[in-house]
């Protein structure tokens, strides 16, 4: 996702069912720059959580934001239902997603000066 305008950033929430197994979130700056917003190696269905920030960061316009996910379906994953089935998008526990929530709030964008304001 690209920023269109200023943002600050509040918190993140990933969201994957129980083939879910590590995500990391990171910003792409302007300037080129990269960042991890966040890195959840050791994921757990079980256990999610919004990941609140100490203090909120600011985006600038034109940052990309990047959201990945890695999966197990194997039979080494205890939470997978069925090791041997296609596993394909859907919004049950025994299918899977990837999902991100972000809480943020806009920048309100300087308004050009009209004739009357000059």
């Amino acid at each position: 996702m690209t920023l269109n305008q200023d943002m600050i950033l509040w918190s993140l929430l990933p969201h994957t069912h129980v083939r879910g197994r590590r995500w990391e979130i990171q910003a792409t700056y302007p300037d080129g720059r990269r960042e991890v917003l966040l890195s959840v190696p050791n994921y757990d269905f079980n256990w999610q959580t919004d990941y609140i920030f100490k203090q909120p960061l600011k985006l600038p316009k034109g940052t990309v934001l990047h959201s990945s996910a890695w999966y197990d379906n194997s039979s080494a994953n205890k939470s997978n239902p069925d090791p041997k089935a296609d596993v394909h998008w859907g919004e049950q526990t025994w299918e899977e997603m990837q999902f991100t929530a972000f809480t943020f709030t806009l920048v309100p964008q300087a308004q050009p000066a009209t004739g009357a304001q000059q």
